[in-house]
């Protein structure tokens, strides 16, 4: 429904890679030897992490390239440190001076520079629309292989459940995003995982997880008396965040709703009404 209205948003961007390497054919132009065939069927799979650790000299020269092609003047010099966080990726502030202090989740550090050359693009980039052409595949790669135990450090709290996977007892995730991503996004969205609350939470009514891709609904909206409008609503804000990205103010901290998130929002075809039903519970 308005993702033509989306085109002019990505028609450019001041962060931008100045070249376009085209994709390599994956058929040689000759045969390989046998020898280099043994040699290659013994090779362990590619992953996404690399195998050598990234020091954090290392980590701050790959952070001021990135200011540099970004076009950044704000940033004179950088600070990189590890830090085994809980739940967060990274943050950043650049103070005055020019001096940015980074700090990326400790599993970082194996990640591979064109990883770290992403994910400081992605930092330096305020706008949102300028964040939707960058590349990313290697950082998103990496995000999502990720393996929860580099989360569970010692003398850290557990947490609580958060979501619970499967059907609701009167409404269907699934059959929403399906109505949703047809309508609104010529279905060309890729199915997050979806969950509801494990409580009937009213102020948190729904969330969505980067790392995770995972799209949290509250268990107060599972209920016949909720019109299913106004769920299709609650998931089409979620699936936003997906489709946009989120952003980041010029502390740093998240952006999550936007000028652009907003403007789109209001695309729902129920949006009076979806926000109206919303006040009255």
């Amino acid at each position: 429904m308005f993702f033509d209205f989306l085109a002019p948003l990505a028609a450019g961007t001041r962060c931008a890679p100045k070249h376009v390497h085209a994709v390599q054919s994956a058929r040689p132009p000759h045969p390989p030897s046998l020898r280099a065939q043994a040699a290659s069927a013994g090779a362990p799979p590619s992953s996404p992490r690399a195998p050598a650790y990234v020091t954090e000299a290392r980590a701050a020269e790959l952070f001021l390239e990135a200011a540099r092609a970004c076009r950044s003047s704000d940033v004179q010099r950088a600070r990189v440190v590890f830090k085994p966080f809980r739940a967060t990726l990274y943050s950043f502030r650049i103070r005055r001076g020019g001096a940015a202090s980074v700090k990326f989740h400790v599993a970082f550090r194996q990640a591979s520079e064109t990883v770290l050359a992403q994910a400081a693009r992605l930092m330096l980039t305020r706008r949102r629309r300028d964040r939707r052409v960058l590349p990313r595949a290697e950082y998103d790669a990496f995000v999502r292989a990720l393996p929860p135990s580099d989360f569970e450090l010692p003398g850290a709290r557990r947490g609580h459940q958060l979501s619970v996977a499967g059907p609701g007892k009167h409404h269907s995730l699934e059959e929403s995003f399906r109505r949703v991503n047809a309508e609104y996004f010529r279905a060309q969205i890729e199915q997050p995982q979806l969950c509801w609350s494990p409580a009937r939470a009213r102020r948190i009514l729904g969330s969505y997880q980067e790392r995770h891709d995972r799209v949290i609904i509250s268990r107060a909206f599972d209920t016949p008396r909720v019109p299913l409008f106004v769920l299709d609503y609650l998931l089409y804000h979620e699936l936003l965040h997906k489709f946009l990205g989120i952003g980041r103010r010029d502390s740093g901290k998240r952006l999550l709703h936007g000028k652009d998130f907003r403007k789109l929002e209001k695309h729902f075809r129920y949006f009076k009404e979806a926000q109206a039903f919303l006040k009255r519970m």
